[in-house]
């Protein structure tokens, strides 16, 4: 069992260790489709462009449209995934002064300050999403919103993550060992 998160009674996990052990493989799982798939996408959009520019001389257009629409989505995939598995370049200078409570009272204040912020932010990105709806793309016609709308994705994705970490912490017994990632997990 994952030291993340405390078993109320050996082998069974409290409701919210179980919420947040769904809703953070929900995260992940979105978060790893949209990266690996924007990044396939992109590629063989940009594969065929160059393809049909070598054998005719012209292009197709579309595929030239992809990155500015896609790598936003695949930049903010990659953003949350990192904060999901704990991959974040972090400052640990006073953790090593804090105890235990020390750093779970300071954990505590940053992943409620981390969800506000973020939640905040897509919050005011709604207005962009707003604003941006005017704006389209000439060959797909597709208007920037859809790009736009990866950051929204990304800051609630993160503002989310803030709040699974609080539990976790919360339920830690140390809380530095949240969002630790392993290599050996991946095997």
């Amino acid at each position: 069992m994952n030291a993340t998160v405390a078993p109320l009674v050996a082998g069974h996990e409290s409701p919210a260790a179980l919420v947040v052990r769904w809703v953070d493989r929900t995260i992940v799982g979105i978060s790893t489709v949209l990266a690996i798939g924007t990044l396939a996408v992109m590629f063989l959009s940009l594969m065929a462009e160059v393809i049909v520019r070598y054998l005719t001389n012209q292009g197709m257009g579309w595929p030239t449209e992809m990155p500015n629409i896609l790598f936003p989505w695949l930049v903010m995939g990659g953003v949350v995934l990192a904060a999901q598995r704990g991959q974040h370049i972090a400052v640990t200078a006073l953790n090593g002064i804090l105890g235990r409570g020390g750093n779970r009272l300071l954990l505590v204040a940053h992943q409620l300050l981390i969800a506000a912020a973020f939640f905040y932010l897509a919050w005011v990105g709604l207005d962009v999403i707003e604003i941006t709806g005017s704006e389209t793309y000439p060959v797909t016609g597709i208007t920037a919103q859809w790009a736009y709308l990866a950051l929204i994705y990304g800051f609630v994705g993160l503002g989310t993550t803030a709040l699974t970490t609080l539990v976790r912490v919360l339920q830690a017994d140390d809380p530095l060992s949240v969002r630790v990632h392993h290599v050996e997990e991946d095997l």
